[in-house]
């Protein structure tokens, strides 16, 4: 089973993708399971959860600001709070049964980066971020393998048309969001993906700028 573990809509606030469309797209694209992890808001899973189509799975997710980056909680009910120390927002993630992954670790500016990732407990890794660099990725997945912890994937998407870039491959059925988790945890699972580009990377820039700008020089 193809999972795209990082989806963001415009319940994040930084693009117009309706959730809607990204189920659509996942249909079309033989994706069989999706976690829309909008910024710091469980919004967009739950909406996902009320209309998916029978088939796709959802696994409930948000991305969290900490103090020193963001990170993925899986199959969580309640928002953790944003801006917390990376140990807290683990801690609640957990208290909830939840999965805590490093998002992106080695990304400028939002990545966790190696000290912060290797002094704290987590669950996984995000080893393919298709809007992440081929060498943030490589480094993502070596300090993973350092670490012994598995990897995730997912297309980071903020277009309905970049959904599916970067997945996660799933080596058994799944038929819940807790089998697509386990199979994670377990090491039944595989990425795939690609990669940001030097041109995609340059783009990429201008529009966090924007955005930024845009939000009072506030981080998102």
């Amino acid at each position: 089973m193809k999972a795209d573990l990082h989806v963001h809509s415009m319940h994040s606030g930084d693009n117009h993708q309706s959730v809607k469309g990204i189920l659509e797209a996942c249909r079309h694209r033989g994706i069989g399971a999706v976690a829309i992890a909008d910024h710091n808001s469980l919004s967009g899973s739950r909406e996902a959860l009320d209309i998916a189509p029978e088939g796709l799975i959802v696994v409930p997710a948000m991305e969290l600001s900490t103090e020193d980056g963001h990170m993925l909680a899986y199959n969580i009910a309640e928002e953790v709070q944003r801006d917390l120390s990376v140990a807290e927002a683990i801690d609640q993630i957990h208290s909830q049964g939840g999965i805590a992954v490093a998002a992106h670790p080695f990304r400028m500016r939002t990545g966790l980066g190696e000290e912060t990732v290797r002094a704290n407990r987590f669950d996984g890794i995000e080893g393919m971020n298709a809007r992440s660099t081929s060498n943030g990725n490589a480094k993502a997945v070596e300090l993973a393998g350092s670490l012994g912890l598995p990897i995730t994937g997912g297309s980071d998407a903020h277009r309905a048309d970049q959904v599916g870039r970067g997945i996660t491959i799933t080596n058994l059925d799944c038929s819940s969001a807790e089998d697509v988790l386990h199979c994670v945890e377990d090491g039944c699972s595989t990425v795939e993906g690609r990669s940001r580009g030097k041109k995609q990377s340059i783009a990429y820039a201008t529009k966090v700028v924007g955005y930024w700008v845009g939000r009072g020089f506030k981080k998102i």
